[in-house]
């Protein structure tokens, strides 16, 4: 999380694809996503699979136009 604060502060917004969001809610990043049914090893989607990653990417870049609180970690579904 401390590269992404680092960039934030330069004016560069950021966005965490996050499986694991209990720990990643812990650092309270400045914007989370957590899409459900990923794992661990795939935050974007299973190898392989490029239409669940661009939805996962485009989820993730939509979010950058409608911020919430850091910490905050939204949950979406494939």
């Amino acid at each position: 999380m401390h590269v992404q604060r680092a960039i934030e502060a330069n004016g560069i917004p950021t966005i965490l694809i996050t499986v694991e969001p209990e720990q990643s809610g812990q650092a309270r990043p400045p914007r989370a996503v957590q899409p459900l049914d990923h794992r661990l090893g795939w935050p974007v989607g299973p190898a392989g699979a490029a239409g669940v990653q661009r939805k996962t990417v485009m989820h993730a870049l939509g979010c950058l136009l409608d911020p919430v609180e850091p910490g905050i970690i939204r949950t979406f579904e494939d």
